[in-house]
């Protein structure tokens, strides 16, 4: 005698999982839907294309969104995706974002004209909501601390004015390290110039010119690291290093070793996010090392400063180098060291200048302000030239 098999066929598994799973996923389309809306109410008109999420959860997307603000101002983001468990997203990427009708705090109204702001995709790390908050303390503090951003460009109709690769931000100091990159940076700074009100190009022109050796056209690059290593409860050594490259003009570089006390009760982690760890802690010793390397700034910096004064650049030099010794004899020998490698780096003499600190034991930086001129001797500073 045969009994009826109460197992579903074997087609409706899937189907069966899939419809258990579809009443929080189709909420999460909801909710974003809502949240949305809810980030601008009042401060204009959202349009969203499309809603969506993966079968089984996990991913949830909007589609073709345009806002358009109160001011003119227009945003378009192509997708809107929150990954992972909606009320804690592993990730929030938002793709193909761009922004017409910029409006600049006291810019002229030929730079404000027709400004487009584009970013191929931001992708947002363990964000702490799917939406950003309205707080923007909260909203550097929450959503923004581990961020990865490429292909930046802002446009004007005349060309591009400026772009970036790309710019990694890691903010969160929780394992102890942090950092920012910033990669291949470029501004035209004659296209600006251009733009700017005409009582202020000549000054800018000049800054330009020193700052790219006349081809308006401004490069950098940029990365700083941190970490921080306990020792106990209350102390850790924290090691910073990093290095900013400007093209044609200069390199610099630094490198921090410091042993620190922090405040009772202080969390590192909050300290180094807030940017206050060496206002807080006190020095227990250490060293700084500041590296500045001549590509072209220093020598356009005699140039101008002699043309200023009407004298010609040997004479600038010469003069420099006196004031240096002055400088000097008032404030001690590591004051006229320290002047005298900068007029080495204007007059060719020198590529490369090192300025080491030896950090004191137990005082703590506010102290310091108290008399700026003794800096020298309490660091014990050493300048080298190369």
């Amino acid at each position: 005698m045969r009994f009826p098999n109460p197992a579903p066929p074997r087609r409706a598994l899937p189907l069966a999982f899939a419809l258990l799973a579809s009443a929080p996923a189709f909420a999460d389309t909801e909710r974003l839907e809502s949240d949305l809306r809810a980030l601008v109410a009042e401060q204009g008109e959202l349009v969203i294309g499309d809603l969506s999420t993966s079968l089984l959860g996990g991913e949830t997307r909007a589609e073709e969104l345009r806002f358009e603000g109160p001011d003119g101002e227009t945003l378009w983001i192509d997708r809107y995706v929150v990954k992972g468990d909606y009320e804690r997203p592993d990730s929030v990427t938002l793709e193909g974002i761009r922004v017409e009708g910029i409006r600049l705090e006291d810019a002229p109204q030929e730079l404000e004209a027709s400004l487009v702001l584009g970013v191929a995709r931001i992708v947002l790390d363990d964000p702490g909501s799917a939406v950003p908050p309205r707080d923007d303390e909260a909203l550097a503090e929450e959503w923004l601390d581990v961020m990865t951003l490429t292909e930046l460009s802002l446009e004007h109709p005349e060309g591009m004015i400026a772009s970036l690769a790309s710019l990694d931000l890691d903010g969160d100091f929780e394992d102890g390290q942090g950092g920012l990159a910033l990669e291949s940076l470029a501004v035209d700074l004659d296209r600006l110039i251009t733009l700017s009100p005409e009582e202020e190009r000549t000054r800018l022109r000049m800054a330009s010119n020193v700052l790219t050796d006349g081809s308006g056209q401004l490069h950098l690059d940029a990365g700083f690291d941190a970490r921080w290593e306990p020792e106990d409860e209350q102390t850790g050594r924290l090691f910073s290093d990093g290095e900013l490259i400007l093209r044609d003009a200069l390199v610099m570089a630094i490198d921090l070793e410091s042993l620190l006390a922090l405040p009772e009760g202080a969390e590192v982690a909050t300290l180094l996010a807030d940017g206050t760890l060496l206002e807080e802690a006190a020095l227990g010793g250490g060293q700084f090392e500041l590296r500045l390397a001549e590509r072209g700034l220093f020598a356009r910096l005699a140039t101008l400063g002699a043309t200023m004064e009407g004298i010609s650049k040997a004479q600038y030099l010469e003069q420099a180098r006196t004031q240096a010794e002055g400088f000097g004899m008032m404030f001690g020998p590591q004051v006229r060291d320290l002047l005298n490698g900068l007029v080495d780096l204007m007059a060719g003499g020198a590529e490369e200048l090192v300025v080491t600190l030896e950090l004191p034991a137990e005082e703590r930086l506010e102290r310091f302000a108290e008399d700026p001129l003794a800096l020298p001797e309490r660091f014990a500073m050493q300048v080298e030239i190369r």
